[in-house]
């Protein structure tokens, strides 16, 4: 009898706590008039066709993550899109020094043996590599040591029919001129740069401007839809590309060979390359993705005298985020990848992360500000005065927004807006998050 009372005990109490969380749950999802931070991001985020997180904490708290401002959905999983440049930033920042390394070199019987670390700044006409160029000016006799194939040109998961965009710019241990040619239109026609591909022309107001064969460096460019814009489409980079450009820009014969002879490699020198907070601005403001992955080629290149983005990422899941090795999933260095998954927890624990490792103006240098710079220009604004920090990550039905916000109490809140699985334009969510985050440096 004893036993069968306990059973009914129990019954009733499981019962009652599963009443109490779905009263919960139903009166948050039922709020009308939200009066407080988390009434809000339920309002305003509690759609059923759409997967959507957020979650927020105090800067400098060490508890934060078990006593949260606002915590919806924070544990589930989102592709993350550029989000995931917030890791490859952690990455550069705890392993390069403020120079990249720009190539390694070795020399014997007058031969200078030359391979690439992955730098993307080489040629790149946004950035300053005077100091490999020189370099390699001075070198009477030049050789590219390389066994990059053609497989390695994009990462997992990459959209491979986003081939002729900029943001898919192929990956290399060795780029060049930013691995893109750039065409604009002067006095009616086209100019490309750098030269030495085949071009086509045609005429046609309803084609497009200018487009690449899938593979090859054959290139269309159409004189009817000729403007004064610049264009950055991507070109196939091998060996053979990157020797052919660079002998044209250094006035010299290039070889390259596939795999060392004897003894070269016994001993590499290095050549500082392009700076890397620079690298990283651009990174962040722009959400350039070429950047991005080649970052953690530099990283490998400067730890372990090799290319392997899969390396890199090991190491900081064994180390640094070991903690949620078995909770996310992170695959590439720029967010192409659809295999990447993460949470508005662990955004916000990385964040907390870079907080804690440098002083706030300095770090907040790196992020696109809202109303001001990067991505988040002509979003979040404050008259000039920006108290949105964040980094954007967009892909097709992905919108996702992590970062830091000031508040006019003076304090830093740490956020993560992840969206994934909506159809049509971004734009009712920003919407949604500009709400919310003016709320929250109103009243928090």
């Amino acid at each position: 009898m004893k036993k069968y009372y306990f059973i009914l005990l129990m019954s009733a109490a499981i019962l009652s706590f599963l009443c109490f969380a779905c009263s919960s749950s139903r009166n948050l999802s039922q709020i009308t008039n939200p009066k407080t931070a988390e009434e809000w991001a339920w309002f305003l985020f509690d759609t059923a066709s759409v997967h959507s997180g957020l979650f927020v904490i105090e800067a400098g708290k060490g508890d934060g993550q078990k006593n949260p401002v606002i915590d919806y959905n924070s544990r589930s999983l989102f592709t993350p899109a550029s989000n995931t440049k917030i890791l490859t930033l952690y990455a550069a920042l705890k392993f390069l020094p403020d120079r990249l390394t720009g190539l390694k070199y070795h020399q014997k019987d007058g031969v200078t043996w030359f391979k690439g670390t992955g730098d993307p700044g080489f040629l790149d006409p946004r950035f300053d590599s005077d100091d490999v160029l020189t370099f390699l000016q001075k070198q009477e006799s030049l050789v590219f040591v390389s066994d990059w194939g053609s497989d390695q040109r994009w990462g997992s998961g990459w959209s491979w029919d986003d081939y002729p965009y900029y943001y898919s710019t192929q990956l290399s241990p060795f780029p060049i001129y930013g691995n893109m040619i750039r065409a604009w239109c002067a006095e009616g026609e086209w100019q490309v740069h750098p030269t030495g591909f085949i071009l086509n022309w045609i005429s046609d107001g309803d084609y497009f401007r200018v487009k690449r064969e899938e593979n090859s460096n054959i290139f269309q460019l159409n004189v009817a839809r000729c403007t004064s814009d610049t264009l950055r489409i991507p070109f196939v980079w091998d060996q053979d590309v990157l020797t052919t450009l660079l002998a044209d820009t250094i006035h010299q014969k290039i070889d390259w060979v596939r795999k060392p002879t004897a003894d070269v490699g016994r001993s590499w020198s290095s050549i500082p390359g392009t700076s890397r907070d620079t690298m990283l601005r651009a990174m962040m403001y722009d959400s350039d993705n070429m950047i991005a992955e080649q970052l953690l080629m530099n990283i490998s290149s400067v730890l372990w005298d090799t290319i392997s983005t899969a390396r890199v990422i090991d190491t900081l899941m064994e180390t640094d985020f070991g903690a949620w090795k078995d909770k996310i999933k992170w695959v590439d260095g720029s967010g192409l990848s659809i295999y990447n998954k993460f949470s508005p927890r662990f955004m916000t624990e990385l964040l907390h992360q870079l907080y804690h490792s440098m002083p706030q103006q300095k770090l907040l240098s790196y992020f696109p500000a809202g109303g001001v710079r990067g991505t988040i220009s002509s979003w979040y604004g404050n008259g000039g005065q920006p108290y949105v920090f964040a980094k954007t990550g967009t892909l097709s039905g992905v919108h996702c927004l992590s970062g830091y916000l000031l508040a006019d109490s003076g304090k830093t809140y740490i956020f993560s807006f992840m969206h994934n699985n909506y159809l049509g334009s971004s734009t009712p969510f920003k919407e949604k998050m500009q709400k919310l985050l003016n709320y929250m440096k109103e009243n928090l």
